[in-house]
């Protein structure tokens, strides 16, 4: 498939990374940019998910359209709402309008009726697609990690490397399949184009760990100083239960997300998508060798 890609989310850690790839293909881009600028798009159109003429704008001539932007934090279920359900479905109505050959839509591991409030908003907004009549793929991805972020992984990662200590929930147990942003963005490259990817949807997943071992893992890899420090389960659950009206380093679902119920993982993503996630301790080996 060849033409304009249309990127949202596009001046996020991973949509750089999209973006870049994109270029390094030859393949023109658009970008839809709401609050920052938007660096190595071809075109670059301002507006928000919230705005039909910004989005009928952006949509206009693209063949394809890669939606990255989600609301992932927030105090009301409200709030994912408008931004991961309602946004979306103002997206397809214009990439329908529009005549996109294919629409991929980024979704989350976390997807489930049990996960919280925005596990279900993300649920609604793939079902949107999937009834939109559009060719679309579905891409849920894990925790990325590997773009300089600071929550997750990126979080464990920025602590290890000051030395500082690294929290977990309880004793650690939940797992995690984190997969580095490169992979990540290579596999929605791959989803743009992939004839086998058509109609589906792929969860992907790095190797699983539970969160102790991750937190060991990011020590570890950027020398060993920092501890970790294990959080009682209570203590998060009372502050996320706070964060619904207090400015806490918590959210109100971010528990219920990190041990709700997650899809199993897509083996065929990698002859279809071209996903080949490194090892954890592989790509937190490159990160350190970045760092010397």
């Amino acid at each position: 498939m060849t033409g304009t890609v249309l990127v949202t989310g596009a001046a996020g850690l991973l949509g750089r990374r999209v973006l870049q790839l994109l270029s390094d293909d030859g393949r023109p881009t658009r970008a839809l940019a709401h609050r920052r600028e938007v660096e190595g798009a071809g075109e670059v159109v301002w507006g928000a998910l919230e705005d039909p003429a910004a989005l009928a704008e952006a949509a206009r001539g693209v063949a394809a359209v890669l939606h990255l932007a989600a609301r992932t934090h927030a105090r009301r279920a409200a709030d994912y709402r408008r931004a991961n359900v309602d946004g979306t479905a103002r997206l397809l109505a214009v990439a329908a309008e529009s005549g996109v050959e294919r629409f991929v839509h980024v979704s989350t591991r976390a997807v489930s009726a049990r996960g919280g409030a925005y596990s279900v908003s993300k649920l609604d907004a793939e079902q949107l697609v999937r009834r939109a009549g559009l060719e679309h793929v579905i891409v849920r991805l894990p925790e990325v990690y590997g773009g300089g972020g600071h929550e997750g992984i990126d979080d464990m990662i920025a602590r290890a490397k000051a030395g500082s200590a690294i929290p977990v929930v309880g004793r650690g147990r939940e797992l995690l399949c984190p997969v580095h942003i490169d992979d990540a963005a290579r596999a929605l490259v791959g989803a743009l184009s992939s004839p086998e990817a058509a109609a589906r949807t792929y969860t992907l997943a790095g190797e699983c760990l539970s969160q102790m071992e991750v937190a060991r893992a990011c020590a570890t890899a950027f020398g060993g100083r920092s501890r970790i420090v294990s959080v009682p389960v209570p203590a998060v659950a009372a502050a996320a239960a706070l964060g619904r009206f207090l400015p806490l380093p918590v959210y109100p679902d971010q528990l219920t997300r990190l041990r709700g119920d997650k899809p199993a993982a897509s083996p065929e993503a990698a002859a279809d998508l071209g996903f080949r996630p490194k090892d954890l301790s592989a790509g937190l080996s490159l990160m350190a060798g970045d760092t010397v």
